[in-house]
């Protein structure tokens, strides 16, 4: 965090089963997966970033037990789509509300991070029916494709990223990435602003 000048913290809006896998689809027979994926938690605590927990759009209109379902079958859910857009534009506003109500410190939304190969919360790539099982291809999530759309309709431009949540590794490193880059803007800033002053 900054000690001079304006005060900023950064945050990241993840989605919800990040935190807790609980809401993962399950069916009889399926482990039960339980608390947060500990390695993104201890990455985002190592980093200093706090987190805004994004809804589960397939848990809080399906619940569980639920099988698990490609994005085109999501979306022939009736309602399931509205329902999307209705969480998005709550989160939206939840993000607008963060970075114009915190003056100082200033909060800082640095990444909104998805889940690799969700249905509805991947931000790369989505899954499609196949014959024994899914086979996946490039695209947004349907809630996410929903979020982005919001955001964007209320000025507001954040990276997404996606983060497998049975091997992180590399979708922390690209959140580190930005972090790195958020953290040397801010230094570059900091430098122009003690020139102007001591001229």
């Amino acid at each position: 965090m900054s000690r001079t000048g304006n005060l900023k913290v950064r945050v990241v809006a993840v989605a919800h089963c990040i935190m807790n896998r609980s809401t993962r689809w399950w069916t009889e027979g399926k482990e039960v997966a339980e608390g947060p994926v500990r390695e993104v938690l201890e990455a985002l605590s190592s980093m200093g970033l706090g987190v805004i927990q994004m809804p589960c759009p397939e848990f809080t209109f399906c619940g569980n037990p639920r099988p698990p379902r490609s994005r085109a079958e999501y979306e022939e859910l009736p309602g399931f789509r509205e329902h999307c857009l209705k969480l998005a534009r709550r989160t939206a506003e939840e993000i607008r509300t963060l970075t114009t109500l915190s003056r100082e410190p200033k909060i800082e939304v640095t990444a909104i991070i998805g889940v690799e190969r969700s249905p509805t919360c991947s931000v790369n790539l989505i899954p499609f029916r196949a014959d024994e099982g899914f086979s996946y291809g490039t695209g947004l999530g349907i809630f996410m494709e929903a979020l982005k759309h919001e955001l964007e309709a209320i000025g507001l431009s954040i990276p997404m990223i996606s983060i497998d949540i049975h091997s992180p590794k590399e979708g922390l490193l690209t959140l580190k990435r930005l972090v790195k880059v958020g953290h040397q803007i801010e230094d570059k800033t900091k430098r122009n602003h003690n020139r102007k002053k001591y001229k």
